[in-house]
């Protein structure tokens, strides 16, 4: 074979070989990408469902205190309805932590007119945090989420 077209060969192989890699490059950062930017906007939506969420249980936690027997039915149809839009995102754990809050939330609004001192009790204890329980849970979930 002759030597010119040889070096021809070669060169138009090596062509061939750099423009692939370039090509599988740019096409494997476009991928990259586009999955940082699918997570980005996954974590933007649950971030927005999960902050409205704590928001009307804030709403109602406070309504609860201040009720006897009393339950806000708007404010409980809104939760019910965020509750079912986190369930078709959510981890099992944050689904868990928000329905136990809600349910704890349900029973309080139900229940006896509490003191001033009943509610600062409640401040104190640790199983009625149950919005503080669902935001460590949407936390962990938000923070593996990568």
């Amino acid at each position: 074979m002759d030597s010119g077209l040889l070096s021809t060969l070669a060169a138009l192989a090596g062509t061939v070989v750099g423009a692939l890699s370039s090509l599988g490059s740019n096409w494997m950062t476009s991928r990259a990408q586009a999955r940082a930017q699918r997570l980005a906007e996954e974590r933007a939506k649950r971030e927005d469902i999960y902050g409205r969420y704590m928001d009307v249980l804030a709403r109602l936690y406070a309504a609860a205190l201040n009720s006897a027997g009393e339950v806000d039915y708007t404010m409980l149809t809104e939760a019910y309805a965020l509750s079912g839009r986190i369930s078709l995102r959510a981890s099992d754990a944050v689904v868990a932590a928000g329905d136990k809050a809600l349910r704890f939330v349900v029973d309080l609004a139900i229940g006896q007119r509490r003191s001033p001192e009943a509610m600062r009790a409640l401040m104190d204890d640790a199983e009625a945090n149950v919005i503080g329980a669902f935001a460590r849970a949407c936390r962990e979930e938000l923070t593996a989420l990568h």
